[in-house]
């Protein structure tokens, strides 16, 4: 499968649009997702789009593989100092504003920049990238629905192979293989500096209340000091509640799922708090309407937690572990815009894609709740993507 010409056309047109306002002459990209998403084509590339024309991508390597993967012209780049004589020798201005990607960009790089364009100033242009990239075509959104056909499957799966005396670790690696053979594609890309992870995982019972560094509700015990998230190598007991947050790629677009599974049971008391996440998922979907601010929708949410039921000191973590968000964007790469938290400023749009994931976690005993993918369509609220059942699987021994 290749991006058609028709959405690559589409992608850099806006963004040309964007840079005229802006008064940037032009980007340079090096970031793969961003170099993906407007040239096609995923290999080893710097891309340069102007404020007028075509796009340029210059390649390391391979150079012809690009050139079969992506409509605009490819050139062999050999270095960073000859870019401006590359772009210049495809007709376009040399660039005086140029655009960077400041948000992943290293300094080492920057300083190269800085070399080839000596008179050049630089400005960040991440954000209206990442804006832009949040909201997805129907080309995408069909991308989106073929990785999320995978997960069902898994969670069937799962039904299937657990048992008792069984690790975390075993259930994880089981499964990943299930999704890989199932045409997930392994690779899991994100943005944020310093934010490691991989194909998603299954912690089960208290360890889902273990707080760490990664930026997100549920952490995990981990398999050693050196990568402290995740699965550990404990023994899955019966009625603990057991997280499986996994991560499908098709076609480099992800999905981001977690349900509730359990061997036996589950106590009632965390039942009821998983049917009350539920009720939290649903109004959260139905408030995800174009023209609201996500700092606005997350603050509906949680005042009605507050309101409404005894968990408000559950919410997405516990104590000063609490997380002030409740869904991400996701595409690309697992942690795109909009991000559903405390104040902020993205306005939803038609076509935004986000992972809703309201969660409650009780120290020693484990977390609940599940995350889905949703787009923002209307006035009715954000339409499910994923189909999963969502309550609670128990699984007999």
């Amino acid at each position: 499968m290749k991006v058609p010409v028709s959405e690559l056309r589409q992608r850099v047109f806006l963004l040309q649009e964007t840079l005229r306002r802006e008064g940037i002459d032009g980007v340079l990209l090096v970031q793969r997702a961003d170099t993906l998403y407007y040239s096609g084509t995923a290999q080893n590339v710097h891309l340069y789009i102007p404020k007028a024309g075509r796009a340029v991508v210059m390649a390391y390597r391979d150079v012809g593989r690009a050139q079969e993967e992506t409509f605009w012209g490819v050139i062999p780049l050999s270095k960073v100092s000859v870019i401006p004589s590359l772009i210049q020798g495809s007709d376009l201005p040399l660039p005086q504003v140029i655009g960077l990607e400041f948000d992943v960009l290293p300094v080492s790089q920057y300083e190269r920049f800085r070399k080839a364009f000596p008179e050049g100033r630089f400005v960040d242009v991440s954000y209206f990238i990442r804006l832009q990239r949040a909201v997805k075509s129907e080309w995408e959104l069909a991308r989106l629905a073929e990785a999320a056909q995978i997960f069902p499957q898994v969670l069937a799966y799962a039904q299937e192979i657990l048992h008792p005396g069984m690790t975390e670790i075993e259930v994880e690696a089981i499964l990943d293989q299930k999704a890989r053979l199932l045409g997930h594609e392994g690779l899991v890309r994100t943005r944020a500096f310093g934010f490691e992870f991989y194909s998603g995982t299954i912690i089960t019972g208290p360890r889902a209340a273990v707080t760490g560094y990664l930026d997100g509700p549920i952490s995990g015990q981990g398999a050693s000091f050196a990568f402290p998230q995740g699965a550990s190598r404990a023994v899955i007991q019966e009625g603990e509640p057991i997280v499986a947050d996994l991560i499908t790629t098709m076609n480099g677009y992800h999905i981001d799922e977690t349900r509730i599974l359990a061997l036996g049971h589950l106590p009632a008391e965390l039942l009821a708090a998983h049917e009350t996440a539920k009720m939290v998922e649903e109004k959260l979907r139905k408030a995800l309407r174009p023209g609201r601010t996500c700092g606005e929708v997350y603050e509906e949410i949680v005042t009605w937690v507050r309101e409404n039921t005894p968990y408000e000191q559950n919410l997405m973590g516990f104590g000063q572990s609490r997380k002030s968000f409740i869904g991400h964007g996701v595409g690309l790469e697992l942690d795109e815009l909009p991000v559903l938290g405390r104040g902020s400023k993205e306005v939803l749009v038609s076509g935004m894609v986000i992972a809703i994931e309201p969660k409650f976690i009780f120290p020693g005993i484990g977390a609940v709740g599940n995350e889905d993918i949703v787009v923002v369509e209307g006035d009715e609220g954000a339409r499910y993507l994923t189909s999963a059942g969502r309550d609670p699987i128990i699984v007999r021994p």
